[in-house]
């Protein structure tokens, strides 16, 4: 009987050992921010809050399979702290299971849209204050959707740097539109500079979205094209660029607007500054007529100071200055209603700490 006891506290103790071991991690990045916004007419707006700069926690893990394939999931959620009337939830960020092997990666579930993911290889322009002051948000005009029902591959890197991705939106359909998109993604790193492309398609609809927020409707399109290039002529220093045009389709009248960015980033010791301007084109009807005073433009300054190896305390100030019918933000967050003609100062600082 002792011999039984035993073995089965033994057998407690060995089980977990053999089993997919699950990682806990995250990013709390609280922020206080100040804001003034401006328009045409008398709505001006000073206000100063506590913001939350895209917190989250996540789990993840993976399986050792059979043919020297691995399985890999990762389930992310987004927190707040403080925002107090935001929502949050479980599953809220990109959660998915997927394979991965000599072909690649093939994953299925939430996933990010291609062009969250492409300023990965513009360290010029990575905004280390997250929605709160960014430039490639901006001139991406916040295209940056996490699609809910999608599949995405990603390649091997071949010939030392070039690697090529691709996504599926399985959409949603009703009894007039049947929505779904793609996007392909080409990207060629080195040490000394990075460059590439993403291209996106979303039919049925003219609007960047998921499943749940697009307004569908037949014949219509959204499209995107980004391109962009990084150098790093010495460590720690980068300059990136990129140009973005959009182009759209609703109820048969066509539109498109370019838009381009330059930044530059400097990291040393415990330093960190980043400096980047971006510029909106006027919006142009289907035969390249344009409408007026339909641009803008933002300026970024940023400043990180390492505390330790898992926190940093950052700051950042943000010019937004809309043309007379323009009413773009930097913010991909709700900062207030933004009026034509807008000009909007924002100064934040606070910390994130990773675990």
């Amino acid at each position: 009987m002792k011999k039984i006891i035993a073995l089965a506290v033994a057998s407690a103790f060995v089980a977990p050992a053999v089993m997919a071991e699950a990682v806990i991690y995250g990013s709390l990045r609280p922020h206080v921010e100040y804001s003034k916004i401006t328009d045409n007419s008398t709505n001006d707006l000073t206000k100063t809050r506590l913001v939350d700069d895209v917190s989250r926690i996540g789990f993840k893990g993976t399986d050792k399979l059979d043919n020297g394939l691995q399985l890999f999931w990762q389930v992310e959620n987004r927190i707040h702290i403080g925002a107090p009337n935001s929502t949050s939830g479980f599953n809220s960020r990109d959660s998915f299971v997927g394979v991965r092997g000599n072909f690649g990666e093939v994953s299925v579930g939430k996933i990010s849209d291609l062009t969250d993911d492409f300023v990965g290889i513009l360290p010029g322009l990575d905004y280390w204050n997250g929605a709160n002051a960014s430039a490639y948000i901006f001139a991406t005009h916040g295209d940056t959707a996490r699609l809910p029902n999608a599949a995405l591959y990603s390649s091997p890197v071949f010939f030392g740097g070039l690697q090529a991705k691709a996504l599926y939106d399985f959409g949603k359909k009703t009894t007039t539109a049947n929505y779904q998109g793609y996007q392909g993604e080409l990207t060629y790193s080195t040490k000394l500079f990075k460059v590439g492309g993403v291209y996106k398609q979303n039919n049925d609809t003219a609007n960047n979205g998921d499943s749940g927020t697009a307004t569908l409707g037949a014949e219509n399109y959204y499209k995107s094209y980004i391109l962009g290039a990084n150098i790093t002529p010495v460590d720690g220093f980068d300059i990136s660029v990129m140009w973005d045009r959009k182009k759209t389709r609703t109820a048969g009248v066509e539109a498109r607007q370019d838009a381009w960015a330059v930044g530059a980033s400097y990291l040393t010791g415990k330093h960190g500054i980043g400096v980047q301007y971006a510029k909106m084109g006027d919006i142009k009807n289907g035969s390249g007529t344009s409408s007026s005073d339909t641009g803008a433009y933002a300026l970024v300054a940023q400043y990180k100071y390492s505390l330790s190896k898992q926190t940093t305390a950052i700051a950042a100030i943000g010019r937004t200055r809309n043309d007379n019918n323009a009413a773009f933000s930097m913010h991909s967050d709700s900062l207030a209603t933004i009026g034509n003609g807008a000009k909007i100062t924002t100064i934040s600082a606070g910390v994130r700490t990773d675990f």
